[in-house]
């Protein structure tokens, strides 16, 4: 067995942190007892989240949950996950995988069959994206976009990638447009905004800290906030003034890898929109990059 953790005089294996658990349920407080609740309904699901999801998914705080490691002895909540998922090996590599690469692809699966599940899952989840858009709202976006003296856009990680590439679009319309990927930057951004400017904040399952702390800091400053989110009911979507969502739903492909294909279907819908409602400016904008660019794309 390997050693995991020691407690006082005492020292504890992974194989024992199940039982260790259900030995102290009784006697705990009420928010650790529904976490430990939890864990021994389903240690290999309570290892695979992440410290916010296992606070959203028990109703507890996050200091909640780092009580508990503290009464089992350990450093922190990383040490109980590593502890859970050593204790039950062959579940926690199963869901691992299909949280990063879905249930429906398998590690023995020919390319062609990953080819159509791929395809599949993309063609699936852009038609819904753009078929589930509230245009209404997606049209005030658009013209908020287009009067905008300032536009700011944030997202870390995929959603950074997507937000980055919906920037350069904008900006290659005549639109003044940043990203950030940075919460800090993002934040002293956000500072300096005013009533004639905009910040969309992109995030997959919109439960994140960052977006809505810049959404937050925007909107403070008589901002429009925009989030572009899976979840119409998610928190960083109630914390906006306009939200876009996605509505990814499970494919069996990762959503979280099929996330940027529906955020960039509702930018490409967002995209045009915008160019239709600045046409002049559009055209003179494209007229004139194209002409920078061209002697780079004629070059032989």
């Amino acid at each position: 067995m390997t050693e995991i953790w020691r407690s006082g005089e005492e020292f504890f294996f992974v194989s024992q942190i199940v039982d260790r658990i259900r030995e102290l349920e009784p006697g705990l407080p009420e928010a650790q007892r529904t976490l430990a609740a939890l864990i021994l309904a389903d240690p290999g699901a309570v290892a695979a989240r992440t410290i916010l999801e296992l606070a959203e998914t028990a109703g507890v705080s996050t200091g909640s949950i780092t009580r508990l490691c503290r009464t089992l002895g350990l450093a922190g909540y990383s040490q109980l996950r590593l502890a859970l998922a050593a204790a039950d090996p062959a579940r926690t590599v199963s869901r691992t995988w299909q949280g990063g690469i879905g249930a429906a692809i398998s590690e023995h699966d020919a390319l062609d069959r990953v080819a159509e599940a791929v395809v599949a899952a993309v063609a699936g989840v852009v038609a819904e994206a753009v078929r589930g858009l509230d245009l209404r709202v997606l049209e005030e976006v658009a013209l908020r976009i287009a009067a905008a003296r300032r536009v700011e856009l944030f997202g870390v990680g995929g959603s950074g990638t997507t937000a980055a590439e919906f920037q350069q679009r904008l900006y290659g319309i005549g639109i003044p447009a940043w990203i950030w990927t940075d919460a800090h930057i993002a934040l002293t951004g956000a500072a300096l905004l005013g009533p004639d400017d905009v910040v969309v904040a992109v995030s997959h399952t919109g439960a994140t800290r960052e977006p809505r702390d810049v959404l937050a800091e925007a909107a403070s400053r008589g901002a429009t906030t925009v989030a572009v989110t899976n979840d119409p009911d998610a928190p960083l979507a109630r914390h906006a003034d306009l939200a876009l969502a996605t509505r990814v739903r499970a494919t069996g492909v990762s959503s979280a890898a099929l996330a940027r294909h529906a955020q960039m279907a509702v930018f490409d819908v967002l995209h045009i929109a915008v160019a239709q409602r600045t046409y002049d400016r559009t055209t003179q904008a494209m007229a004139a990059s194209q002409e920078a660019v061209r002697p780079y794309r004629d070059a032989r």
